[in-house]
């Protein structure tokens, strides 16, 4: 016999389900589907147990468009109004008579008994009511109004509670979210300064933004919105408080970190990095200081001012259209020198030397190199090629006349520094050698990592990673041993107004401004900006009352909308 379903109506016939039926479950099970979670709260709350499939093993196309329909934001929210003003809804009712049959204990009802029936039903659905509502006017209607109900967030919706930096055209302030009281960090950015400095390329005044959109991986900083004024193009992410790997070497005692903890450091940037070659992003300035520690001991990498591939004309985006996906290839090929002295790459110095017209370029083979450095130095305190090394090649020459020399000399030097290979101090393992002389191999196609064939399976499968449960790191199922000391969270509101706290920041840098931090650009510039805003799906869900259960309970469920009802529930946190 099949799992018994419970239903009710209420007093306008709205169907409501309890416990789902059998076969109802498996055509609306999507807890093994990369889906994310649904984005309208109702009463009705349809439990998902395991995805069904006919004896074939494959899921028919109707049951994948009803299943995709119903994934939709404003499918949940207004099929079941739809269903009615074409009088389809009857098919509920079908449903409901079956289901109160499969609940009975009558013994010719077994547990296969219904199936071909409501197999019809499904198709009768998805052909009479789904199909034909996503191809209305209505359905786009109710999409924008969507958008412009939830996706939309300005200065007014946040406290600003510190500030916590400043650089340039660049401020970041601590604030906290008024809808739903979470703390966030707030980038904000001078429209006019973003201009300058991609004067030459304008469409990569968007990249950092379009990077973090695209990037879903639990070791690469999470942003949860950007939007805009006339004056500043801002990003809000996640809080981390625990600092940087750069503060986290400083505050050692020992000058150095011990190899247990920093093993755990190197398989999470490992993780990070290969998440975005996956998506035909390089990274290009990996160091200690950009990559964070959070408040559970996990690292987060940031700071995508100076990662390349993302190309806005080269996506795959979903039906939905909540998500981005790059598709460059993962090996193509950059040409640009950038990065920061110490961590790059021999073939980006190299390049320096030529005319851009006669550089080979590089691949994401760069990143591991600097992964490599950044690891060395975390182990060992100090560069393995820089002249913090106990036998530096800036020894060879006079430290008062090594700025004298010209930058190409100064890039030679570095580059048979290189060639010679690493010197390990006594402390290290013989894996931990053998690791990062791997990671510091000059020719990029011998690199860790880097093997056309193997890939990053290689790097994973380094004897120095013997201990690593990569599936439980994935998952952040591993808890570290070391978590930071945190500053103790302000949570009081400090400035009035975005527009008050603003006003502090130019007090407290007076003597370092160097731009009109409130001139708008004129109306042509501003065209650049128009792709600005954005909110990820898991922040639409906070901001419509589910998330709490869902990070209570880690269990992916769908939430259906069959009765046409406004959206805003008891339930729904008001923006």
């Amino acid at each position: 016999m099949g799992s018994a379903a419970s239903v009710s109506t209420d007093a306008n016939g709205a169907v409501r389900l309890q416990t789902p039926s059998r076969i109802v479950s498996a055509f609306l099970n999507l807890a093994n589907k990369p889906h994310h979670a649904p984005l309208v709260a109702a009463k009705t709350q349809w439990k998902i147990t395991q995805p069904y499939s006919g004896s074939n093993g494959e899921v028919s196309t109707n049951e994948q468009e009803l299943l995709t329909l119903l994934h939709d934001p404003v499918g949940q929210k207004h099929i079941g109004a739809f269903a009615k003003k074409i009088l389809t809804s009857e098919t509920f009712f079908c449903w409901k008579k079956i289901s109160e049959l499969e609940a009975s204990n009558t013994a010719i009802a077994t547990a296969d008994f219904f199936d071909p029936l409501m197999c019809n039903i499904v198709a009768d659905m998805c052909q009479s009511t789904f199909l034909r509502f996503k191809v209305t006017p209505e359905y786009e209607a109710y999409k924008r109004d969507l958008k412009d109900t939830y996706n939309k967030v300005t200065i007014e919706d946040f406290e600003y509670l510190e500030l916590l930096g400043s650089g340039g055209f660049g401020r970041v302030v601590h604030a906290r979210k008024k809808s739903t009281g979470k703390h966030y960090a707030m980038k904000i950015q001078l429209k006019s300064g973003l201009l300058d400095e991609h004067h030459d390329q304008l469409s990569q005044i968007t990249s950092e933004k379009d990077i973090l959109q695209v990037c879903h991986n639990p070791f690469v900083l999470d942003m949860q919105y950007s939007f805009q004024t006339p004056a500043h193009a801002i990003i809000v992410t996640e809080l981390v408080r625990g600092g940087d790997l750069g503060d986290a070497l400083k505050a050692s005692r020992d000058g150095y970190l011990h190899e247990d903890r920093v093993r755990l450091y190197a398989a999470e940037i490992g993780l990070a990095l290969n998440h975005m070659h996956e998506l035909g992003l390089i990274y290009r300035d990996l160091k200690p200081g950009n990559v964070l520690l959070g408040e559970d001991g996990h690292v987060i990498l940031a700071d995508m001012g100076l990662a390349a591939g993302f190309d806005p004309t080269k996506l795959k985006k979903e039906e939905n259209g909540y998500r981005y996906e790059p598709i460059l290839p993962k090996l193509t090929r950059r040409k640009t020198t950038v990065g920061t002295r110490g961590y790059m790459a021999p073939e980006i110095i190299s390049g320096k030397l030529v005319k851009r017209d006669q550089r080979p370029g590089y691949t994401f083979a760069v990143d591991f190199w600097s992964l490599g450095i950044t690891i060395f130095e975390l182990m060992c305190g100090f560069q393995p090629f820089s002249m913090h090394s106990g036998g530096n090649f800036f020894q060879e020459v006079a430290n008062e006349e090594i700025f004298r020399l010209s930058p190409r000399t100064q890039h030679k030097i570095e580059l048979q520094k290189m060639a010679q290979g690493v010197s390990f101090p006594p402390h290290l393992s013989r894996h931990a050698q053998d690791f990062l002389n791997r990671l510091l191999e000059v020719s990029m196609e011998q690199r860790l990592g880097c093997n056309s064939e193997k890939g990053f399976g290689e790097f994973m499968e380094h004897p120095f990673f013997e201990t690593v449960d990569w599936e439980k790191l994935m998952m952040k199922h591993i808890d570290p041993k070391f978590k930071p000391a945190l500053p103790l969270l302000s949570d009081k509101k400090i400035y009035n107004s975005y527009e008050h706290m603003m006003s502090h920041f130019d007090i407290r840098d007076k003597d370092f401004i160097r731009h009109d931090w409130y001139a708008d650009p004129d109306p042509e510039m501003q065209k650049h900006f128009e792709t600005w805003d954005y909110i990820s799906q898991y922040t639409l869900r906070a901001e419509l009352g589910i998330a709490k259960e869902l990070d209570e309970t880690n269990i992916p469920y769908k939430v259906l909308q069959l009765t046409g009802e406004d959206s805003k529930t008891k339930n729904a946190a008001p923006k």
